[in-house]
């Protein structure tokens, strides 16, 4: 680490100075650095790529700051990391992008709530989408990664925490995974902790934790379903630690695991602890503390040969040396003497007669105790089992003072007879009743690449906690984390802008369903939300078809001529006028509700029949390709499948009428299919930054923008993350996006790659209006989405949030500026075109 050097008052920074302490340069204000910033720079690791910096500003800092902060960075053609604390997801990311464009470098910000891990470690997880992500001049921010610095798995792992059953949870940690029970309690918190703190994060080997002390046991199934996830690149880096109480034998936990598998696997004797390139092992005693520090580092079980074969002890992979100076005779054997050697065991070191006896394999098979080193001493004649006895008190004394104290010298048969090891293998419980053998359903979870579509049990419900968040306070998460967090897909059920006077729209633009309208007293009650009606989908009419509870118009018959008359002119259609959005009541909006959608999806599977099997057989080919569904696939296939056909099914051209409906605020079919496409965008990459598309605004629709700087779109909103070609409109409609979601994955031929999807009741705030030049200038509409933690219960806009204005207005511009300058633009197929270009907020 490198020594502190003496700080000085930044170039041009305006009452900042910079200070490079140990691998970071820390940017503060002069003569304030906080005692936070200054640990987490004398203990985060290095950054071999990009200049690692620390933003110690205080959390009302206006914009004017950031430009300080951009003149007080040192000039560089490296990248530029920074670690921001106490700020909103909102902030990091704008003044990231803002900063790229600023200074012509790639920077790298954390999207989320920043953990210090063991090693100087630095985690970046506040839910779905959270990470690092890498901001590039010119270029839309992407992920990057949950870990830094980033281990060779980290992106085959998913990323969000999920159940492995009815009593299990796979929670993501800095150093891996973490399988334990679901709850929070005192002692699962401070089990947490403690993981966090010395667990380190290996490049090369992923650590999977299994169990929590004090907490219920967890069976087979639970391991199953995470290796089930994992590729198969990404299996042969697991390494497996026992840390808490599971419904398998702790002696034979690793055996069950490699037969239900089917190939090897690799379990630590121990929790690995200290550096991240060769961590020290230590052993796990019941309460979670750490016992003695085991010689035995990795033991690697192998799978037999058939089920009632005999089982064997477990291989030591890798070790440390138990006698300094020692000479190795073979693997995990050293000379002692010259009549006897020291062998390295699961359970300790043994002291035997260098030529191998019967009865050491079982000796080997002894499981190591927790709270004790044990020296075993064995041979077969009473002469040498009395020299072996010696020579182990004599090795006893020379031990290291981390196993010294905690040794005890016994008959390595009479250990045998204590630890009572039997020879065949019991049945493990799993927890869940089921006939079919483990070995069995284990390979089926690690080979399956799809599962069958089926109802799936209701999920349990996680809690977790955050630790040690970096510079700032702790922001705890909700109790229960779901695929669809409330900040990511902006679902609040109370609007966010006053609707104006109601005007009648004399067009009806969908053909809905024949579903007569509810009661305005049932409308208006959110806890009597109507189940989903089995009718058709909505579909695009080619002319207006009547509302519902609206009489039809009198058929006009004319009496036959026996010549035709002349056609008649067709009066010009009146301009439509332009007003708001009408606010949509619970039972109308696309928004999900907090009951949940499953009566949604099973509308859904009965209204498509045959045709969802269809459209899910695609569907399922495509989200098994990719490792971030594979989680998923595998707790709720059915949802996840359905959710991910309402997507595809959206956006075809039968997902237009969903569009025009959902503006109507009225009931009907497109309601269900809308709240199955949100819960399946939230599963989708997020796209944060510029998005755009082109409009053609009328007069009285710039009013309403100047009027209104605060608007909530209750349908879907269409943009791209690049200017469209060959469009003749005549604004462009920029949006600085922090939730709206890449739908590449699941678009169909003549779909729209590009395309950036945001969900029903999102906010924008108006941040800049400039009509059309008369000398063929284009006009611009810069908006900016909103956070639901900016909007207060009565839908003001948290004022300290101005400084994102102006970071996000400037990032805007000088994005307009490069694409003005010429680039990339995105092929928009006929039939998609008219599905962009509508206004947010304005019907």
């Amino acid at each position: 680490m490198a020594i502190a050097t003496l700080g000085r008052q930044a170039d041009g920074g305006a009452g900042l100075a910079r200070h490079t302490i140990g691998n970071a340069l820390v940017v503060y204000p002069a003569g304030n650095m906080t005692k936070a910033a200054r640990n987490l720079a004398m203990t985060v690791a290095p950054d071999t790529e990009n200049d690692l910096v620390v933003i110690d500003l205080p959390v009302s800092s206006p914009i004017s700051m950031w430009e300080s902060v951009a003149r007080a960075l040192p000039r560089s053609r490296r990248g530029v990391r920074l670690v921001i604390g106490a700020r909103s997801r909102e902030t990091t990311a704008l003044a990231g992008h803002w900063l790229a464009e600023r200074l012509k470098r790639t920077v790298l910000v954390p999207d989320g709530l920043v953990v210090q891990g063991a090693g100087g470690s630095l985690f970046v997880h506040s839910g779905q989408g959270s990470g690092w992500v890498r901001c590039s001049p010119g270029r839309p921010p992407k992920w990057e990664a949950k870990r830094f610095p980033r281990p060779v798995w980290d992106g085959a792992v998913v990323p969000e925490n999920f159940p492995t059953s009815a009593r299990g949870l796979a929670e993501q940690l800095p150093g891996g995974v973490w399988i334990r029970p679901i709850g929070d309690d005192p002692q699962l918190r401070a089990n947490r902790a403690r993981l966090i703190e010395t667990m380190p994060c290996q490049p090369e080997y992923l650590t999977v934790v299994l169990g929590s002390p004090g907490g219920v046991p967890l069976g087979q199934d639970d391991i199953a379903l995470v290796w089930r996830v994992l590729p198969e690149s990404v299996r042969r880096r697991v390494r497996f630690v026992q840390y808490g109480p599971m419904s398998v034998p702790r002696g034979v936990l690793g055996q069950v695991i490699a037969d239900a598998a089917g190939q090897e696997v690799v379990f630590y004797a121990g929790m690995p602890v200290g550096p991240a390139v060769a961590p020290e092992i230590f052993t796990v005693r019941t309460d979670g503390s750490p016992g003695w520090h085991t010689y035995a580092r990795e033991l690697a079980y192998r799978p037999r040969a058939a089920a009632d074969a005999p089982v064997g002890a477990p291989t030591v992979l890798s070790h440390r040396v138990p006698v300094l100076g020692g000479q190795e005779v073979s693997p995990g054997v050293y000379w002692l003497s010259v009549d006897a050697v020291v062998e390295v065991v699961q359970a300790g070191l043994l002291v035997r007669p260098p030529a191998e006896a019967a009865g050491f394999d079982a000796i080997r098979s002894i499981p190591a105790v927790p709270d004790a080193h044990v020296l075993m001493y064995d041979a077969e004649s009473p002469d040498d089992l009395s020299r072996m006895e010696y020579l182990a008190g004599e090795l006893a004394q020379r031990l290291s003072n981390s196993v010294r104290h905690m040794s005890q010298v016994i008959g390595a048969r009479s250990m045998l007879a204590e630890t009572q090891v039997k020879t065949a293998l019991p049945r493990a419980a799993s927890g869940v009743a089921d006939t079919k053998p483990a070995s069995k359903r284990f390979a089926e979870a690690a080979t399956e690449k799809m599962p069958v579509p089926i109802e799936p049990a209701p999920a349990a419900a996680e809690m977790t906690a955050v630790i040690r968040p970096v510079a700032g306070p702790a922001v705890q998460p909700s109790t229960a984390e779901s695929p669809s967090r409330q900040e990511d897909v902006r679902l609040a059920a109370e609007p966010v802008v006053v609707a104006g006077p109601a005007v009648p729209n004399p067009l009806a633009p969908v053909e809905l369903s024949t579903q007569p309208a509810l009661p305005a007293d049932e409308r208006a009650s959110p806890a009597k939300a109507p189940a989903p009606v089995d009718a058709p989908l909505p579909t695009f009419a080619s002319a207006p078809a009547a509302m519902p509870n609206e009489p039809e118009p009198a058929a006009y018959t004319a009496e036959p001529a026996e010549e035709p008359e002349p056609a008649q002119e067709v009066p010009e259609q009146l301009p439509a006028v332009a007003r708001l959005q009408p606010v949509p009541t619970p039972d109308a909006t696309g928004s999900l509700p907090e009951r949940g959608i499953e009566d949604e999806r099973a509308w859904l599977r009965r209204t498509l029949n045959a045709e969802f099997g269809t459209m899910s057989n695609s569907v399922a080919r495509v989200l098994s390709e990719h490792p971030g569904f594979q989680g998923a696939l595998t707790r709720s296939s059915a949802d996840v499948l359905t959710d991910a056909v309402a997507v595809q099914l959206y956006l075809t051209a039968r997902g237009k009428a969903v569009d025009d409906a959902l503006r109507t605020a009225e009931v009907g079919p497109h309601v269900p299919l809308a709240r199955c496409v949100v819960s399946g965008l939230s599963r989708l990459p997020t796209h944060r930054g510029p998005a755009v598309f082109t409009a053609t605004p009328t007069p009285g629709q710039w009013e309403l923008y100047r009027s209104h700087k605060l608007v909530t779109e209750w349908g879907f909103l269409h943009a791209l993350t690049e200017p469209p070609a060959g469009s003749e409109d005549t604004v462009d409609v920029l949006v600085w996006s922090m939730t709206g979601r890449r739908t590449r994955l699941l678009e169909t031929d003549g779909g729209v790659a590009e395309r950036v999807l945001f969900v029903p009741g999102s906010s924008f705030k108006v941040l800049e209006l400039a009509e059309p030049e008369q000398d063929g200038a284009r006009g611009r509409i810069l908006l900016r989405e909103l956070a639901a933690a900016e909007i207060d219960a009565d839908g003001r806009v948290d004022p300290n949030r101005i400084s994102l204005d102006e970071l996000a207005l400037n990032s805007l511009r000088r994005q307009l500026e490069q694409w003005a300058g010429g680039g990339s633009q995105v092929q928009v197929d006929a039939a998609a075109a008219d599905r962009f270009g509508a206004l947010p907020g304005l019907a």
